[in-house]
């Protein structure tokens, strides 16, 4: 008997012991961290939203926790403890069938797009598997006073005007709070932790990934926009204009309330200035500025650091150092559709990022000949292919394919360009003019 009460004693001891060490003494301690710089805590509206947020089960597909692993860098910063000082339980998640919500104020901040995505998210995100929340919403015949209908594209309209009730106003406000400060580091002349910058040039697969991440769930992955509501980019005059004075200050400070091809855009757009970097700003719009059939003039970081001072911009051609040395015309590239075509034709050999299979197909990125002055040698390897040849010292036996018979002179041009802007490489744009006339040369 006393031996029992002695095992069931110690046993009594060791567990508390551990629970005091595991999870009161560690609790006790987080309790104690002082709150992100900039954080601010939750209000009335939004605290309740929270609450909606739990009962509806959005934690169930939706983490709020941005890990340090580049997979994550669409969804912030990584997550520091001081974020959740104003959020008890902390609502982490464990599945991730929807983006990280940790920073989705910052990324998504119009209340606009909110409310369409909750009542029917594939009205924005087309390819969404998110379920749609209309109980959240109302369906009046007549707006209300002090009431802002919901701008839902006609093929989603239910055949009244849309509302948000106030469960629906507290969930948005509530996703509308959740925003990351910048983290400022502790060691002395350290600027705050941001966005990275690169040397100036444009990289195709970059500016993709960064609209991808940033403006396509409002324009669209092909620059559609979302008719009425959210205004396209193909084919629109700033996008496509010689001076990009008003395209960069759209990117940099949002826009809100602009007429744009005679059709007012109540949403508003959110700035980017304290979201990206100058090189990344450079990259998104000069993606918007070459693709869907876009041509406008190419710009630089340099552009988004003088507009960002309010420095004018001048009206602009095609820089010398992006003109062919063997045609006059201007480039016509279109970033999107060269992506598409090296996907289709080349990646399998090379690899989506330029990398190659070592030993067996050479790497474009760094290549020599994809960044030479001169593209003769990179079309030519395009039109007539290459077998046995020797690339920075590896002999390749695997032959490439020609593709003189298979592609058009624009679809050899637009993947060339691809190669030369992407992964790094900052080779001179070709002319479709430069492939008739190597391919002139049997």
């Amino acid at each position: 008997m006393n031996r029992s009460l002695a095992i069931s004693g110690s046993s009594t001891l060791i567990y508390t012991g551990l629970a005091i060490l595991m999870g009161v003494l560690p609790g006790i301690w987080l309790s104690r961290v002082p709150p992100t710089p900039g954080l601010k805590p939750l209000t009335p509206l939004e605290a309740r939203g929270r609450d909606v947020y739990v009962s509806e089960g959005c934690f169930y597909c939706h983490t709020q926790q941005v890990r340090p692993l580049s997979g994550d860098k669409p969804f912030g910063r990584p997550s520091a403890p001081g974020d959740y000082a104003y959020q008890t339980t902390e609502l982490l998640g464990s599945e991730r069938n929807g983006p990280d919500l940790s920073n989705i104020g910052t990324r998504q901040s119009s209340s606009i797009w909110q409310y369409i995505h909750l009542y029917q998210p594939r009205a924005v995100v087309p390819q969404s598997i998110m379920p749609a929340f209309p109980w959240l919403f109302r369906v009046v015949d007549k707006l209300p006073p002090d009431e802002k209908a919901v701008p839902l594209p006609p093929q989603f309209a239910p055949g009244g005007t849309v509302i948000p009730n106030d469960d629906g106003k507290a969930l948005a406000a509530y996703l509308l709070s959740l925003k990351q400060p910048a983290l400022v580091s502790t060691q002395p002349g350290a600027a705050p932790l941001g966005p990275s910058s690169r040397p100036l040039g444009f990289d195709a697969t970059k500016g993709a990934a960064l609209f991808a991440d940033n403006c396509a769930s409002c324009h669209g992955a092909e620059g559609k926009g979302v008719p009425g509501t959210f205004p396209p980019l193909a084919g629109d005059p700033v996008v496509n204009a010689a001076n990009p004075t008003a395209h960069i200050g759209a990117v940099l400070h949002g826009l809100s309330g602009n007429v744009i091809n005679g059709h007012k855009y109540e949403a508003p757009m959110p700035a980017f200035a304290d979201q990206l970097s100058d090189q990344q700003i450079a990259d998104i719009i000069d993606h918007e500025r070459s693709s869907w059939g876009n041509r406008g003039a190419l710009i630089s970081a340099a552009d988004v650091v003088a507009a960002r001072a309010n420095e004018p911009l001048q009206n602009r051609a095609t820089p010398p150092e992006q003109v062919s040395p063997v045609a006059a015309p201007a480039p016509t590239f279109d970033a999107a559709e060269g992506s598409k075509l090296f996907a289709d034709n080349c990646a399998a050999c090379h690899g989506a990022e330029g990398k190659g299979v070592p030993g067996t197909f050479p790497p474009l990125a760094g290549d020599e000949v994809v960044n030479a002055t001169d593209p003769t040698e990179h079309i030519s390897a395009m039109l007539r292919g290459l077998s046995g040849k020797a690339i920075n010292g590896q002999k390749y036996e695997v032959e490439m394919p020609p593709f003189a018979d298979r592609l058009s002179d624009q679809q050899i041009t637009d993947i060339i360009n691809h190669e030369r802007t992407s992964w790094g490489n900052h080779g001179p744009l070709v002319t479709p003019a430069d492939i008739t006339k190597l391919r002139a040369k049997k």
